[in-house]
């Protein structure tokens, strides 16, 4: 499997709406999450008016592919993101294309933010997951910490 990872410079495409949409955790049995919740205004705080200060991304395709992405903002007290910890600590969001899930592919990625977060100086990553959600023992065992626990929702950081 031939993976290349590339700066993530632009959300505004069909690819980066579709992957962030698939980042939403939807529970079995759910109804499916409508495509226009990513244009609600909590979600749009997440990609809109990318490349601020502290925007890191990555686009990950296999064989030229398009398959997955990873990124972190930071946010601030004022409007804060749902995984937020402090305005100092970037919070990230990651996707990998539905059928690519569980092939390795995520931790390729997070692997490569990770590096790059540690290169730019940060010394801790924040991120939310559904308890529910599988990817939460993934981070778990990743050595996120959960920070804060609503009864639904997980706040997990990584010391960097």
């Amino acid at each position: 499997m031939d993976l290349s990872f590339h700066p993530l410079e632009n959300t505004t495409t069909a690819f980066f709406h579709d992957i962030f949409h698939s980042s939403f955790y939807n529970p079995p049995g759910a109804p499916p999450i409508p495509f226009d919740t990513i244009r609600h205004p909590e979600m749009r705080r997440y990609y809109e008016y990318w490349g601020k200060e502290g925007d890191l991304g990555f686009i990950v395709k296999r064989d030229g592919e398009e398959i997955g992405a990873i990124w972190s903002r930071l946010f601030t007290k004022a409007e804060p993101g749902y995984g937020f910890v402090a305005e100092d600590v970037p919070e990230l969001g990651i996707a990998i294309k539905k059928g690519l899930r569980g092939a390795g592919i995520g931790q390729q990625l997070i692997d490569h933010l990770l590096k790059a977060l540690r290169e730019r100086g940060d010394k801790q990553v924040s991120l939310s997951v559904h308890g529910d959600n599988h990817a939460a023992q993934w981070y778990q065992r990743m050595g996120f910490r959960t920070v804060a626990f609503d009864g639904k929702t997980m706040t997990m950081v990584l010391d960097l």
